[in-house]
């Protein structure tokens, strides 16, 4: 493929005039040695510089699954160009649904003709017939298949996206080469997930280190007394008047947004809501206002997430209790990217936990819907477009993807085209209804109860009296001896908040008696974590190890 022939090292001392960090090295030494590979970084560690001096070392193409245009040109403009070698220029370029038809056939004629060393895509474009050929049929092999925001391809995710799904298909039509996956937040069961959607061969998992030490960690208990919109607001106004801005409020639902932002603006404070109720134009304004520093607080939902990087942050405040540790971790990360103090604010009232167990009620399909849909697929005898085959089940097309998404993933049907032309051909072997609709059932019911058992967890997180830190990283599989001092408990209980805590395991594999199979995650003198693939998180006690109740595999 035409490699370099330069260590990974050695591409980054010649391209950027930079040395590696150890965790960048790390993964990109294991990815030219050949093998796949999993890295959860924290953001702001450089992790496009893993794929660009790693696929600049192996040689060929390196393929890029990035799924945001604005993360896609950014990472473009960081390496197109540059010289590199005997008078030669690193050759990339980006192909999206926002381009206009000459920029496309432009980039599938470089494909063509070998000038390329870089392809970034958003992963709906794998399901393009015409952008899939082209790759494949391209002067240059691919010698790395990379994918960005990996976190997208668990079902554990709340932005997790059904086309990433598919990309495992794509591995095995483009040839199988090295897969390089990449993320900043991703608990062990995460991690897990990810390595088997993609399927990854011996996976290679580093993990470097999540603490962010510059950012102090608290919780603000409401009034219960009072109604609860009004009690979280008004704690809400009290952080934001006692921290620093710029500061980002995470609330749970568009209507809170409007709200607070509407109170924050009675408060004197130069505010803006965020969130997917809103026009694109009106995101990208406030977006735009708050980066160039005329806007003090912007109320978000999930919406404001990906690709966003406002170094000075100074506090983010969370408006109640999110849907996971995952995304609480992701979203106080926007705090602080400049390495100076910042603060992360959980304001906690135990009535708002309704709101994202609402949420996550909301992804469980019934079991009427899935008998319609498994019938439509049976009647259908044959391949069937998604869109023919949500009118014929009448339901929803979305609801039909998710079902054909998990059918997929049991083998029973296979999926191609994109889009509109989405189509969905059974297999052979296909179960009689009544057995299909049983097993999707069983496997809506194990994400309902994971799903339950990540918000459960997020409270504990919230109302624990220990060293948030450390209580943090366990959750990531990480050991941090208590106390950090920067957090709200230990300020005020040193004591206490630094006496038993959980130490962390490392995902070491048991089975429960009722629950099956999971991974101890960590434990201390009385409580054991554990994640099982069946529940989720359950914390049972440390004596169920001795009763064998709980068994090492």
């Amino acid at each position: 493929m035409n490699g370099s022939g330069l260590t990974p090292a050695a591409v980054a001392s010649a391209l950027f005039d930079f040395a590696l960090r150890p965790s960048q090295n790390r993964a990109a030494g294991a990815v030219v040695g050949g093998r796949d590979t999993l890295a959860v970084l924290p953001t702001g560690s450089g992790k496009s510089a893993i794929y660009q001096v790693a696929g600049l070392s192996i040689g060929g193409l390196t393929v890029v699954i990035s799924p945001l245009m604005a993360l896609q040109r950014d990472q473009i403009a960081s390496i197109a160009g540059r010289e590199f070698g005997a008078g030669r220029t690193i050759g990339a370029a980006l192909l999206n649904s926002a381009q206009k038809v000459r920029e496309r056939r432009d980039v599938l004629a470089r494909l063509e003709s070998g000038d390329l060393d870089f392809l970034l895509i958003g992963p709906e474009q794998l399901s393009n017939t015409e952008t899939r050929e082209a790759i494949r049929a391209g002067a240059r092999e691919i010698g790395l298949f990379v994918v960005d925001e990996a976190h997208l391809v668990s079902e554990w995710g709340r932005e997790f996206r059904p086309e990433y799904l598919r990309l495992a298909d794509a591995v095995a039509e483009f040839g199988r080469p090295t897969v390089l996956a990449l993320t900043a937040t991703a608990a062990p069961p995460v991690q897990a997930d990810i390595t088997r959607r993609l399927g990854m061969r011996s996976a290679e998992v580093l993990v470097a280190d999540f603490d962010r030490p510059n950012i102090s960690l608290g919780m603000r208990q409401t009034q219960p007394s009072r109604r609860e919109a009004p009690a979280v607001d008004d704690r809400c106004v009290d952080v934001i008047i006692e921290h620093e801005t710029p500061a980002l409020v995470y609330a749970l639902t568009h209507a809170r947004c409007e709200a607070l932002a509407d109170r924050l603006r009675h408060d004197a404070f130069r505010v803006a809501p965020y969130h997917g109720g809103l026009s694109a134009r009106a995101r990208a304004e406030t977006q735009d206002r708050f980066f160039a520093g005329k806007l003090d607080v912007v109320v978000a939902t999930s919406a404001f997430g990906l690709g966003i990087d406002k170094p000075d942050i100074r506090t983010v405040v969370h408006a109640g209790v999110p849907a996971s540790i995952d995304d609480y971790y992701q979203e106080i990360g926007r705090a602080g990217r400049d390495g100076k103090p910042a603060a992360a604010v959980l304001v906690h009232d135990p009535r708002t936990i309704r709101i994202p167990r609402m949420l996550a009620a909301r992804t469980h399909l019934g079991e009427a819907t899935l008998h319609q849909v498994v019938d439509a697929i049976e009647n259908a005898a044959g391949a069937v477009l998604l869109a023919d085959l949500a009118k014929s089940a009448a339901v929803p097309v979305h609801a039909v993807e998710r079902i054909v998404d998990e059918l997929a993933e049991l083998g029973f049907v296979v999926v191609s085209g994109s889009g509109r032309h989405l189509v969905v051909e059974p297999a052979k072997d296909l179960p009689p209804p009544a057995e299909l609709t049983e097993q999707l059932e069983g496997v809506n019911q194990r994400q309902q109860a994971v799903l339950a058992s990540r918000i459960t967890a997020a409270r504990e997180y919230a109302e624990t009296t220990r060293c948030r830190r450390a209580e943090l990283l366990a959750y990531f599989g990480e050991h941090y001896p208590p106390p950090c001092g920067n957090c709200d408990n230990d300020e005020a209980s040193p004591a206490a908040a630094s006496g038993s805590h959980p130490s962390v395991i490392g995902g070491i594999p048991v089975r429960h008696r009722l629950w099956g199979d999971g991974q101890l995650m960590s434990r201390d003198d009385h409580e054991l974590l554990v994640f099982f693939d069946s529940v989720g998180y359950k914390h049972l006690t440390a004596s169920s190890l001795d009763s064998g109740i709980l068994q090492r595999q």
